[in-house]
């Protein structure tokens, strides 16, 4: 009872942390109107503040997750937790946008720290039996923290400024520490060597490709433009070559050859730019051409995740019953509906009409995440648990930042930037926003298509894994080196082979085998042998006579 209690309250604890990092991502999302006007500032620059955290949450990602391997997930866990609490008291204390982005940086930088190992350590509380149950409740801390984020920073931008949205961070922060300290457990420390040029170069190459993405949605093609772009060719090329040749690479390239990890790995990137996307332009959408006030932005942004966050748990306990990809091909199909109907949203449409869409968004996102997530921690083996939680948070964050970047460059080839820092929108404005807002909406569609198409990869070589897995952590079927044992015991014991050996040993015909073997000539003369056995007989008879 005790195990079972104790898994439970891991994974509580955890999901209190994790909470967090999706909170500081959609509650600066709906701020970021506000934001842009007070520092007087464009709208590609504000972007920095999602984009810097963003692009250091996954730069770090991969390299905090091989040191939690070694180190202890725990305690990579524990610090980033503690670092998380400061750099939002400092975010919240930024004197203009340049400090808010470098601050925001320095968040990221805690935020991988957490995320990159938080799935590990629930994978390990867990059995496999009940891993999509527990990746379910999981998902439901990242749903609720999307769905928290918009509700609270509305109201509390209302109300008290843009820079107290940092400071929700503080009670859940110290509530989520306390937990940790009593129910993780810090193992020892194990040596490492670092792939410090393999995480350099990764680093480089991430950044050059959002910062690539963030200026051409405003500027046209230039020497800056260019040079980063070859950049990020040359540094993803040197990336690849470096980690090939490392003895401990920072990304094993190896794990990508399972076809069913990569494809469900590649279907999480592209989902997550779709909801990303979203997250972008409805907040400019619902007030600058609906003409909707933070509070209520943030009321209908908590639509989608609260879905979520109450189908979640019943997609993930499904998954474990019926299989992942049943589930994650209805989810993508749900999806891909909910963004084509949202190309008919004009800016004559009204609150209950984006509501309904966002619903059924989360429905289709709902259905999907869970069992992907589980498919993925399923099909490799535990050894490997730390590089497939960063590769999944990797994914994941790679896709917000994608999805940023993306629905700003579509988004552009319909509006001005200057149209765009307007307060409100009417007429032609307002028609050339929704315009690329259809674009956003029809890419989501794409996207989630393509989903489906990946979802049926390696279905077979999936179910034989899991089979494999669920006998080898069965405790009814035991394990075929022990059957032999046990079934070796039983034969020396049983009194019929005790009585088959007395019998052989006392048998002449025994004996007489082993003479045929000490001297095989005997078989060369039977005739001497029969002479001798009849004398032997006749001596014998002439005595008694």
């Amino acid at each position: 009872m005790n195990v079972l209690e104790r898994k439970w309250r891991i994974l509580f604890a955890i999901a209190v942390g994790t909470i967090m990092v999706p909170i500081n991502a959609s509650i600066v999302n709906v701020s970021l109107p506000t934001i842009t006007a007070f520092f007087s500032t464009s709208i590609a620059s504000s972007e920095w503040v999602i984009t810097a955290y963003l692009i250091n949450l996954l730069g770090f990602v991969l390299l905090f997750g091989r040191l939690g391997d070694f180190y202890g997930h725990e305690r990579i866990y524990m610090v980033g937790l503690i670092s998380f609490l400061a750099t939002s008291i400092l975010c919240s204390l930024s004197p203009s946008i340049t400090y808010l982005i470098i601050f925001r940086s320095l968040q990221g930088i805690a935020a991988a720290l957490m995320i990159s190992v938080s799935l590990g350590i629930v994978k390990s509380a867990f059995p496999l039996s009940q891993t999509g149950k527990a990746l379910g409740i999981y998902a439901v801390a990242i749903s609720a923290g999307l769905a928290i984020g918009p509700a609270i920073g509305g109201l509390i931008q209302t109300f008290f400024g843009w820079q107290t949205i940092f400071l929700v961070n503080i009670p859940m922060g110290i509530t989520s520490f306390l937990l940790c300290y009593k129910v993780l457990t810090r193992d020892e420390t194990k040596p490492v060597k670092l792939d410090i040029p393999g995480a350099i170069i990764q680093y480089f190459c991430l950044f050059s490709v959002v910062y690539l993405l963030n200026d051409i949605q405003t500027s046209k093609l230039d020497n800056l433009t260019i040079i980063m772009a070859a950049v990020a060719v040359t540094t993803l090329i040197l990336f690849i070559w470096n980690e090939k040749r490392a003895d401990d690479p920072l990304l094993d390239l190896e794990i990508f050859k399972n076809k069913t990890f990569s494809a469900f790995n590649l279907s999480l990137y592209f989902n997550y730019i779709c909801m990303y996307m979203i997250l972008f332009i409805m907040p400019f959408y619902l007030q600058k051409v609906l003409l909707c006030n933070p509070a209520l932005t943030g009321a209908v942004l908590t639509v989608n995740p609260v879905v979520m966050m109450i189908l979640a748990p019943i997609s993930g306990t499904l998954a474990d019953r019926v299989g992942s990809r049943p589930l994650a091909i209805m989810g993508a199909l749900i999806s891909a509906l909910a963004f084509y109907s949202m190309t008919s949203l004009t800016m004559f449409s009204n609150v209950f009409d984006v509501v309904w869409r966002l619903a059924l968004l989360g429905v289709g996102a709902a259905i999907f995440q869970a069992p992907n997530n589980r498919a993925i921690m399923t099909v490799i083996p535990d050894k490997k648990k730390g590089l497939a939680s960063s590769i999944i948070v990797t994914m994941r964050n790679l896709g917000m930042v994608f999805g940023v970047s993306i629905a700003g460059i579509l988004l552009y080839t319909t509006i001005s930037p200057d149209v765009l820092q307007q307060n409100q929108l009417y007429n032609l404005a307002a028609y050339n926003f929704t315009s690329g807002m259809h674009l956003i909406m029809m890419l989501g569609a794409f996207l989630s298509i393509i989903i489906l198409i990946l979802s049926p990869v390696g279905i077979y070589r999936k179910k034989i894994t899991e089979t494999k897995e669920i006998i080898q952590e069965s405790d009814i079927i035991p394990a075929p080196q022990d059957i032999l044992e046990e079934s070796s015991e039983i034969i020396n014991e049983l009194e019929l082979v005790k009585h088959s050996k007395e019998l052989l040993e006392d048998s002449e015909l025994l004996r007489y085998s082993k003479e045929i073997i000490e001297d095989p000539a005997i078989l060369k003369r039977p005739k001497d042998i029969l002479k001798e056995k009849m004398e032997e007989l006749n001596l014998e008879i002439s005595r008694k006579w």
